[in-house]
């Protein structure tokens, strides 16, 4: 059987694309090494239980993987496969709201995975450059690289834009009319309409899920980008700066009246033609030169500054202080190793491509003396600190402080008893260290 025809190629933004159609693409989805596959993709991302309480692990357990593989592609199959409803749960945001998750069970996270794996790569082959989230061999950085070479360029009055609520208002039957425009397998556009209509439990009740795709599933940031790609076709078309980042996106242009009337187009495109809502108080244009803006927790400032924004600032603090709390009791050693420098790693290594040399020094100091209120809460007596202050040669007066105070971690007798150095020997890994590596040249 012919898998696809392939019709005349158009041209979007000086970008040649080729129309194709799938038309048989189950069987590649419920073949077995795909769904293996698709299992330890599910695996390697973790994630909670489902409405069913099944865990990965105990889908895994022993020999019930290639059971539940097996019964799971002979669902499809027989066309006999039916979605559940997703677990609703709520994370909280920095602004204190909540974002609201849909906890898919194991059984559907793997089949989502196993669509996806088969879907990406044709639709990758249509979605333009502008767009970084959630692809292979895109990411956050190369984002915000794009946005300050704009920026750099002249392009200066920026859209910084958002979709209100936008995963939970994806319009279902246009989103899979767009999915049409490259697969028309029946049998796939019946999964992925069940992936989207499966339901939420919320509170024991299970309610309709009439529009969005929930955040949490494996399949949604995929299907994100191909409702929203008809938005990057058309700015790009029209020669226009977009970003963007899932639904996270910013427009720059040369002047305050190209940005307005860029603005008005992309009202129009969202709320007339796709059914979103561009929010009215968090969408506005910025002269990038006089105000800041951000975007992917970089606070871009006159054109090319770019810095960890102070929510990403807190946001880290707030984190380093619930592992540091001053009523713990440890080895030093072993808690940089188990608990702290992963925290400290992933975000300095996120945050380093900025202007942020002074703030990674402040936050290593800040950092260093949460551990020494650490260290001085586990020794508990005083006479430890005087042990340590004559091995490493004090020369003073031996001090009288208390031990579980916080200013106590700032007097020069603890910084001489607990020295930069000596957690360099306990392998804690500084900031400033993460930032001369990505830029060396800087100095």
């Amino acid at each position: 059987m012919k898998e696809l025809t392939e019709k005349q190629g158009l041209r979007v933004g000086g970008i040649s694309t080729k129309k194709r159609k799938w038309y048989s693409l189950i069987d590649k989805i419920w073949s077995y090494p795909n769904l293996e596959q698709a299992f330890y993709d599910v695996k390697k991302n973790r994630g909670a239980h489902g409405v069913d309480t099944i865990t990965i692990k105990e889908y895994e357990l022993e020999l019930e993987l290639e059971h539940n593989l097996r019964v799971l592609q002979q669902s499809l199959r027989d066309k006999s496969y039916r979605a559940k409803p997703v677990r609703r749960v709520y994370i909280p945001k920095a602004d204190g709201t909540q974002r609201p998750l849909g906890i898919p069970t194991v059984g559907d996270r793997v089949l989502q995975a196993a669509v996806k794996r088969k879907l990406e790569p044709i639709f990758e082959e249509k979605f333009l450059p502008c767009s970084f989230g959630f692809r292979p061999d895109r990411s956050a950085h190369m984002a915000i690289d794009a946005i300050r070479k704009d920026l750099m360029a002249g392009y200066t009055f920026v859209i910084d834009a958002d979709i209100k609520t936008y995963f939970d208002s994806i319009p279902h039957e246009k989103l899979i009319e767009l999915v049409r425009e490259e697969v028309v397998d029946s049998s796939v556009i019946a999964l992925l309409v069940q992936f989207l209509e499966s339901g939420i439990v919320e509170d024991g009740i299970v309610k309709e899920s009439t529009s969005g795709s929930p955040q949490g599933g494996v399949i949604s940031p995929l299907l994100a980008n191909i409702y929203l790609h008809t938005l990057d076709v058309m700015m790009t078309a029209r020669g226009h700066r977009i970003t963007r980042y899932a639904d996270d996106f910013v427009i720059c242009c040369k002047s305050q009246k190209g940005a307005e009337r860029v603005l008005k187009s992309v009202k129009k495109l969202l709320e007339e033609n796709l059914g979103l809502v561009v929010h009215p108080t968090k969408t506005k244009i910025v002269d990038n030169m006089s105000e800041s803006f951000t975007f992917l927790g970089y606070t871009f400032k006159k054109g090319y500054f770019h810095t960890p924004s102070n929510k990403a600032v807190q946001k880290l603090k707030q984190k380093i202080k619930d592992i540091t709390k001053r009523n713990l009791t440890v080895n030093m050693e072993d808690f940089i190793k188990r608990r702290l420098n992963s925290v400290i790693r992933g975000w300095g290594r996120y945050f380093g491509i900025g202007f942020c040399k002074t703030l990674f020094r402040n936050l290593d100091s800040w950092i260093r003396r949460r551990l020494r209120m650490i260290q001085l809460r586990s020794w508990r007596e005083i006479n430890k600190l005087h042990k340590e202050l004559r091995r490493n040669g004090w020369k003073g007066e031996l001090p009288r402080l208390r031990m579980t105070k916080w200013r106590s971690s700032l007097s020069p007798p603890v910084h001489f008893a607990i020295s930069n150095e000596r957690f360099r020997e306990q392998r804690l890994i500084f900031l400033v260290d993460i930032y001369q590596d990505l830029h060396p040249q800087r100095g």
